[in-house]
C-alpha cells in the first residue's frame, strides 16, 4: 500500500513539472463530495465538504481548505449480522493544481469513528469536467482506507 501511495505522489509531481495551471480550489469555493470505499473499519460511505479559506500562492496554484465529513461504516458482526459505525469529523487540506482541472490535495482529519476518537490524514485528487468531478482519496496513518466518488463545485 505504501509503495502505491508513493507512486501516486510521484506521478502527480512529474505530471506538473513546468505546467502553469488555473485554480480548481480557491478562496470562497465550496466543494462537496460523495464517496464509497474500503477501510479496516468496514465499508465507508461518506459525504464531505471543503471550503477554500486561502488561495493564489505558490505561482497561483495552491490553496488551503477546511471542512467536515460525515459517514457510515458498515461491517460484518462476529455473529453474522451487519454492524455500523457512524463517523463525524473535521478536515483541513492543502491543494496544489499540477495540471489543469486536476486538484491534488493532502490534509489532516480529526473526529469520531463510532465511540472512538480518530485522527489521520488523506491524500487525494479530483479531476473536474466543468463543475462536476471524479474523486479518489486515500487515508494516511492508522485509517488505511480509500474511496472513490464524485465531487461538485458550488
Amino acid at each position: 500500500m505504501k509503495k502505491r501511495l508513493l507512486f501516486l505522489v510521484a506521478v502527480f509531481c512529474f505530471l506538473g513539472l513546468g505546467v502553469q495551471a488555473q485554480s480548481t480550489m480557491s478562496k470562497g469555493q465550496l466543494v462537496g463530495s460523495a464517496r464509497v470505499g474500503f477501510s479496516n473499519h468496514g465499508v465507508p460511505i461518506d459525504l464531505a465538504l471543503d471550503y477554500g479559506v486561502a488561495s493564489g500562492f505558490i505561482n497561483g496554484n495552491a490553496a488551503v481548505s477546511v471542512g467536515g465529513e460525515v459517514g457510515v461504516y458498515m461491517y460484518d458482526e462476529i455473529d453474522g449480522g451487519l454492524g455500523m459505525h457512524l463517523s463525524l469529523g473535521a478536515r483541513g487540506n492543502f491543494h496544489y493544481e499540477f495540471v489543469n482541472n486536476l486538484d491534488t490535495y493532502i490534509g489532516l482529519n480529526l473526529g469520531l469513528l463510532g465511540r472512538n476518537f480518530a485522527m489521520g490524514g488523506q491524500l487525494g485528487a479530483r479531476y473536474y469536467f466543468g463543475n462536476i468531478g471524479v474523486n479518489l482519496e486515500f487515508g494516511l496513518g492508522s485509517s488505511n482506507n480509500g474511496a472513490i466518488g464524485v465531487s461538485y463545485k458550488f
